[in-house]
């Protein structure tokens, strides 16, 4: 249930407004390549750089732990048979019969 819960929105339980972190912030270097940077410089401007990576890295952390709990859920439970990843598939606005 611990892992459930950290791949949750924290908005669930706390409010809209609230992330990952407790408010305290700590500046780190980060090297990235240069095209790289100038398209997020592009995308935030000058003030939004920080921001915008934060919410990137947020992002992956909860997509990993997604995946950690898919794999403790295959573990204990097994595969997700076929038939139902396809009824599911089927559920989605945009799928297309292939």
């Amino acid at each position: 249930m611990k892992c459930i819960v950290s791949v949750l929105p924290t908005e669930v339980f706390v409010g809209e407004s609230a992330r990952l972190h407790s408010g305290k912030v700590r500046k780190v270097s980060v090297s990235m390549p240069e095209e790289l940077a100038e398209a997020v410089r592009a995308r935030t401007g000058a003030g939004g750089f920080s921001r915008y990576v934060t919410e990137a890295v947020d992002r992956e952390i909860r997509h990993d732990l997604l995946g950690e709990l898919i794999d403790e859920l295959e573990a204990e439970y097994g595969p997700v048979p076929q038939e139902l990843l396809d009824e599911a598939r089927r559920e989605w606005p945009d799928f297309e019969e292939k």
